[in-house]
């Protein structure tokens, strides 16, 4: 009987260690996660980015289409002069 009780003490003392270590896994894991309200933050950003990304395209081919257009007139002007 004394045999026994002795084993599970020992075992207990393994066992308190195992859960030591478990816990401390366990904190490691929970700081390494994001939470919803950290994945809605960095999706409110890509959308602002996005949103800008948009606002200088279109700047770009705005200014695009008004160089084509001088280009065109400037071409046209000097064509009529030379002939």
């Amino acid at each position: 009987m004394e045999n026994r009780v002795s084993k599970l003490e020992a075992d207990i003392d393994n066992i308190k260690t195992d859960m030591s270590s478990m816990k401390v896994d366990i904190a490691v894991i929970k700081s390494n996660y994001a939470t919803k309200s950290d994945l809605h933050q960095e999706v409110g950003k890509i959308h602002q980015e996005i949103g800008k990304i948009h606002q200088e395209l279109s700047k770009q081919t705005k200014w695009i289409v008004a160089g084509m257009m001088s280009t065109a007139g400037m071409t046209l002007a000097l064509a009529r002069w030379l002939f």
